[in-house]
């Protein structure tokens, strides 16, 4: 029996949640057998204030799921020693032994090709040909076996056109069962039911694609800069909010939601790093307010609508009708491949001389001596590095919601809240990234990869 770390054995065990009453008390209380075959924890009850042990084994599909518990021990090491003991019991049975009956479907595989070559994304194929993105891809696979595939076509579109869009899903998988949701099982809208000790929430997600006719428009002048950022890309964010706000089956009228607050979470893949730019300006659009310095001072706009060629779209997003039944829009510039990668290589995964050096600019709200904007350098092979898959997410609140988000359902985001004034009160995490780069170096070859995709 080996110690491994809460990461490690997050991401092996599919993210799986154990129920509210049994809490991981210290680092030492994952454990794994030494070919990983076998999952161990100790466990404490914060009822009776005692200590047990679960055993996990793969079943069929290939997800580890418990096998075996006991509880009821008196010490954390008296525990230890008898998963220890249950571990290398079962360790001595066969695969099919950990089976449990009710196994439906083929265990999922992302990674072999079932398109042509012509047809694979090219940054599918970075992910699954190249070395230096090796935690990330074994990642995805510890992955894999606990991902439905509700419409039938996610690998096809995760291997091809849709392959951000998928990994956004994939992303919002990982960062919601890291914040101890269980994932409800048969749902098929919105994406996401999840339920927690904290509460219940309903999730749909959504992106910003390239446009299917014609090409994204590249602005050279500053007028023309200025109104592609003031209005193109709104006009783009506004379409794809405003299909989940007016969907055929208004979602939060579906089945199983009871009243859970609904929010979307919306990425945007519409241009290369058209991510880094998302939150300044889907603030805007849902707001309907803009911020700028003029003369020395701030000034503050109410947006009517956003204009662009012949299109139109009205501004204010949580103003539309029916909107107020969308409780916020939750965004992440970072939710990309880089920080798969990154919370890859920090389980575990991947080959271990992969060097990754993380740099960028962080909120400095919190800091008072000093508010502005701050520059960041961290080594991510540093054994004191860490980073959750929350890290650099946004929401954004709306203030007419008729189920308003409670802050404490998304820990470890900020959290934006408008108010009658137009200025905007932020609830900040301790370290809350703008934007980030990591330089990935893999024998004498090293590259920089912003927070958007591996070939950007």
């Amino acid at each position: 029996m080996i110690a491994i770390s809460q990461k490690r054995f997050d991401a092996l065990a599919g993210y799986t949640r154990l129920p509210a009453i049994v809490l991981i008390i210290q680092e030492a209380g994952w454990f794994a057998t030494d070919d990983e075959r076998l999952l161990g924890l100790v466990t404490w009850d914060r009822f009776d204030r005692d200590y047990g042990w679960i055993v996990l084994g793969r079943d069929g599909r290939g997800r580890f799921r418990a096998i075996d518990q006991n509880v009821s021990f008196p010490s954390f090491d008296d525990a230890k020693a008898r998963l220890g003991a249950a571990l290398e019991k079962h360790a001595a049975l066969p695969d099919e032994a950990f089976h449990q009956g009710d196994e439906q479907g083929a265990l999922v595989d992302f990674f072999t090709p079932i398109v042509p070559e012509n047809r694979i994304n090219s940054t599918f194929k970075t992910l699954i040909g190249e070395e230096r993105f090796s935690p990330a891809r074994e990642l995805i696979g510890a992955m894999m076996p606990f991902f439905e595939d509700v419409d039938g076509n996610f690998i096809e579109q995760f291997q091809t056109t849709g392959f951000d869009p998928r990994l956004w899903e994939l992303y919002l998988f990982a960062a919601f069962t890291e914040l101890g949701y269980a994932h409800e099982e048969g749902v098929v809208v919105p994406d996401l039911l999840l339920s927690s000790p904290a509460g219940r929430l309903a999730i749909e997600a959504t992106t910003v694609n390239p446009p299917q006719v014609g090409a994204v428009p590249d602005p050279q002048t500053d007028a023309e800069i200025r109104a592609y950022l003031e209005n193109y890309v709104q006009i783009k964010l506004a379409r794809s909010l405003t299909r989940k706000l007016y969907h055929k089956q208004r979602y939060w009228d579906a089945a199983g939601i009871d009243g859970a607050p609904f929010v979307i979470a919306l990425q945007d893949f519409h241009a290369p790093a058209a991510m880094t730019r998302i939150v300044p300006l889907a603030t805007e659009y849902v707001f309907g307010v803009r911020h700028s310095i003029v003369d020395g001072a701030r000034k503050i706009e109410r947006i009517v609508e956003h204009v662009y060629g012949e299109a139109r779209v009205a501004s204010n997003f949580f103003g539309l009708p029916e909107a107020e039944n969308v409780s916020a829009v939750l965004l992440n510039p970072q939710g990309t491949i880089t920080k798969f990668n990154r919370l890859g290589y920090i389980a575990g995964f991947g080959n271990r001389d992969v060097r990754m050096v993380r740099s960028g600019i962080a909120r400095g709200e919190l800091n008072h001596g000093d508010p502005r904007p701050t520059e960041f350098r961290h080594d991510v092979r540093d054994p004191n590095y860490s980073e959750s898959w929350i890290e650099g997410a946004v929401v954004l609140h709306n203030p007419n919601a008729r189920i308003p988000l409670d802050p404490d359902l998304i820990p470890g985001a900020a959290h934006e809240f408008l108010q009658p004034d137009g200025s905007i009160m932020s609830l900040l995490p301790e370290f809350q990234p703008y934007m980030s780069r990591t330089s990935i170096t893999f024998g004498i070859q090293t590259k920089d990869f912003d927070d958007v995709s591996s070939d950007s």
